[in-house]
């Protein structure tokens, strides 16, 4: 029988929910990457994405001031760095440090090497949206490697997984 909930429990009833990283480029030429979790294609002609964080999320101001990032969609191997990188801040934290990173030929901002997908994207605006920002993006350029298994949230976000048995 349906009942009343919480409307902050409603992502608990959605999982799989998509996992991204966005990836960015610090003003001192650190990598930051920030898991996040609400995420959506927005559109296909012109091809964009978009992403909502907290209002005061270093990656979001990071995003704000350069117009750029990389949204990655994880592999498997990244669950500790994705832990990691999700319960700090890269205002004080070097969240790439130690992580293998990547380079792609259309931008600056290096990835995690095991990621299904990256998608090279610029701001096209910022929309306040309650208590985060959302973040409507073109993407610019798109890289996939299929044989990398994508990690999604469980669970209200509570796991990390594949979305299907590897």
């Amino acid at each position: 029988m349906i009942q009343k909930i919480d409307a902050a429990k409603t992502p608990e009833y959605t999982s799989p929910n998509p996992l991204t990283l966005v990836c960015t480029r610090t003003s001192d030429g650190r990598m930051n990457l920030a898991p996040v979790c609400f995420f959506s294609h927005l559109s296909f002609e012109p091809p964009m994405v978009g992403f909502a964080m907290g209002k005061n999320s270093f990656t979001g101001e990071t995003v704000k001031d350069t117009g750029k990032a990389v949204i990655a969609i994880p592999g498997t191997s990244l669950i500790p760095d994705i832990i990691r990188c999700g319960t700090s801040t890269g205002r004080d934290t070097d969240k790439a440090d130690g992580m293998e990173l990547i380079g792609l030929p259309d931008t600056d901002i290096m990835i995690p090497r095991d990621v299904r997908l990256a998608m090279c994207v610029s701001l096209d605006k910022v929309v306040e949206v309650g208590d985060h920002y959302l973040y409507a993006c073109r993407v610019d350029s798109a890289y996939g490697d299929d044989s990398v298994t994508s990690l999604v949230a469980w669970d209200g976000f509570a796991k990390l997984a594949p979305a299907r048995p590897e």
